[in-house]
């Protein structure tokens, strides 16, 4: 018989938006605040959606006579012990958004992702009360309910994250801080600028909306380190040159490649500084083994150094300390943070023409005005958990749900002051499935970043594409297919005739092919607890939502829920092809045809999901932010996820860890300095 197991999922895009409430038509009641602008809602019952931790999150509000009440937060799927579960179940949010009479809302400390979603659908409701939110006069109805677009009013309409809000009333701004440089997030960009800035001499504030440093991750790509020099693998220009050529070909061009060369020319340099600052922590740096597919085009580049401490040997698993080295070091030498602080205005001299000098805040119900003589820098991360932006910006990526952890806040703010959307859209999404989240895809020898070298079959128990393909790029075929699932599929042979698995890092030992058969085999166990686990590539299957494991092909066909015939017709093509070396569906490379023939059988269903959101705002290689005529806004500046134009068609991983090494790392690094220094 089977053994099937339901696995929760984990960084698991959120599901189908949920419904939105009915308003009943009355006498118009509250005025209020709507994108910014004043607003009068009409009584009734209205249902808006945020996206949490754990997936949507439904508020549903009444509002009679001029009053906001709170009928339903739910479903609450938010994770225990951090305070949005709890504060969901014990009505605090509820509290709060009748007390503001508005979606302006305090939340709860170290619930920020619980919080925005909370503040997202009470904002989605208002917008329905006050009838923004139901197309308005943007587009055309039919009279059958439906509404037609046209051209013009696609490409003249405004979303209402375009529209500014009204400036912070003076009067309630309490107190100032001052300093000459100001960054505004305390992911790895924000803090290795400011730690970058003070070392020059700069007195640097570092303000964020979380509780603490945050740094996802654990890929840094960086070229002719003391490290690669080490490994003997630096690259010259005349071996670079036509890589980048063929990246940057492969994002058809629609990219900045003088920032791809600043990074070339640069990160190697930021990356022995990074060192040098962690190892006094205990954090040393290892290469992380990559794809090399025997020199051809799915080929990466063996230049994501990852971190590991004494504690934690797994590469890619040390980034959080990282970081936190990183604070505890700039603290020392004068850094200020305010964390559980949120930025909510750019602060702009001569009516959004002159000097971005500061923002405003809010810290504690209050607000407060930092100002920055030399720069203002955002760090802000991503859009992608703001479902109207990744539909403008990056659309491709809805049917992935809204991963990421980040709403598009900076970008925002730095919009309504007069910055500019970079030059190439859509924007490139982040993608994964398959990855670091099963086990059999990791320590294949010459598979570590592709998606699956066994059998890929879709719910119809159909094969659908070639298996061999990097896992930035298999989300697409995957996500059309049936449900927008696939099923990994191998058997008891399938480990042995993998061999040799490589170790994690460059210069690292092989793993064990027994102890990978042994860890396989412990995620169809169902005795195993997977509550915790210390094992970076998941072994708990936790992007699975079920894992099957049978005596007979019908058996796994059946626990999957595939179609019985359909699987065996497919499994018996597939092993005609493993057996002749020749695949004549998808003309896989025959290193990766081994046949699914020796009981038991495994199967796990998957499905890819946005990591985040790429590039942002219009920025030039020296950081600045710029308007739409590519002129640099004077003191504003942008490191990370808000570098524009870094990336194309997609982030494809060839260069893994080039968006958190360069955007990040190097990028952070240079700005702190030259900022510091008045260069820039």
């Amino acid at each position: 018989m089977g053994t099937q197991m339901n696995r929760r999922s984990f960084i698991k895009a959120a599901g189908a938006m949920g419904a939105m409430g009915a308003a009943a038509v009355a006498a118009p009641a509250l005025a209020n605040e709507v994108g910014g602008k004043k607003a009068v809602y009409e009584d009734g019952t209205y249902t808006g959606t945020g996206s949490g931790m754990g997936g949507d999150i439904n508020v549903t509000i009444t509002i009679t006579d001029g009053t906001i009440a709170v009928s339903d937060i739910s479903p609450n799927k938010e994770t225990k012990g951090i305070g949005g579960y709890e504060a969901i179940e014990d009505g605090t949010f509820a509290k709060q958004i009748e007390d503001a009479q508005s979606a302006d809302i305090d939340g709860v400390s170290g619930a920020t992702i619980t919080t925005k979603a909370i503040k997202n659908a009470v904002t989605s409701a208002l917008k329905q009360a006050s009838g923004a939110g139901t197309g308005g006069s943007a587009a055309a109805d039919t009279g059958s309910g439906t509404l037609v677009l046209d051209a013009d009013t696609f490409a003249n309409a405004k979303w209402s994250f375009e529209i500014a809000p009204d400036p912070v009333d003076e009067a309630l701004i309490e107190k100032t801080v001052d300093c000459e440089i100001l960054v505004i997030g305390a992911g790895m960009s924000g803090v290795v600028t400011a730690t970058s800035a003070v070392e020059e001499g700069a007195d640097v504030v570092v303000i964020a909306d979380s509780s603490g440093p945050v740094s996802r991750g654990g890929s840094n790509a960086a070229f002719n380190t003391r490290l690669t020099e080490e490994l003997g693998m630096n690259y010259t220009r005349e071996e670079i040159e036509p890589i980048f050529q063929s990246i940057f070909a492969a994002n058809s061009f629609r990219l900045d490649q003088q920032k791809w060369w600043l990074i070339y020319e640069k990160s190697g340099e930021a990356m022995n500084w990074l060192m040098d600052k962690l190892e006094p922590y205990g954090i040393t740096t290892v290469i992380e083994n990559n794809q090399q597919d025997n020199g051809g085009p799915l080929a990466t580049l063996n230049v994501s150094h990852s971190f590991v401490t004494k504690d934690n040997q797994a590469a890619g698993a040390s980034q959080q300390p990282a970081i936190e080295a990183l604070v505890d070091e700039s603290q020392k030498a004068g850094v200020r943070y305010f964390f559980n602080t949120t930025a909510v205005q750019l602060d702009r001299e001569g009516d959004k023409s002159g000097r971005v000098t500061g923002c405003v805040a809010k810290q504690d119900g209050a607000y407060v005005r930092f100002n920055a003589s030399k720069g203002v820098v955002l760090a802000t991360g991503d859009f992608s958990r703001d479902r109207d932006m990744v539909a403008k910006y990056c659309p491709m990526a809805l049917p992935f749900g809204n991963g990421g952890v980040y709403d598009g806040s900076g970008l925002k703010m730095a919009m309504w002051i007069g910055a500019a959307w970079q030059k190439y859209t859509p924007n490139a999404p982040m993608l994964a499935t398959m990855g670091d989240e099963v086990l059999p895809c990791r320590w294949w020898a010459e598979g570590a970043l592709t998606t699956f070298p066994g059998l890929l079959v879709n719910k119809k128990g159909i094969r659908y594409t070639n298996e061999n393909c990097t896992y930035g790029y298999s989300p697409y075929p995957e996500r059309v297919q049936p449900d927008g699932c696939a099923y990994l599929i191998w058997d008891d042979d399938w480990v042995f005739a993998s061999a040799p698995w490589q170790g994690d890092r460059v210069g690292g030992p092989d793993r064990d092919t027994q102890t990978v058969y042994d860890q396989i085999a412990a995620l169809f166990d169902p005795n195993t607890d997977w509550t915790t686990t210390d094992e970076y590539a998941g072994f708990d299957a936790s992007m699975a939502e079920n894992a099957v494991k049978a005596d007979t092909l019908e058996e796994l066909a059946e626990g999957l829920g595939l179609p019985v015939d359909a699987f065996l017709a497919q499994v018996e093509r597939y092993n005609g092809f493993c057996e002749t070396g020749e695949d004549d569906e998808f003309h896989k490379d025959k290193r990766f045809l081994l046949s699914v023939k020796k009981p038991p059988f495994y199967g796990i269903k998957n499905e890819p999901y946005t990591l985040c959101i790429t590039g942002g705002l219009n920025t030039d290689i020296q950081m600045h932010v710029c308007d739409e005529n590519s002129d640099p806004i004077p003191g504003l500046y942008g490191v990370g996820t808000v570098v524009g134009d870094m990336f194309g068609d997609i982030y494809d991983y060839r260069c893994p860890g080039i968006n958190l090494g360069g955007c990040c790392d190097t990028f952070g690094y240079l700005l702190g300095k030259k900022l510091a220094s008045g260069e820039w």
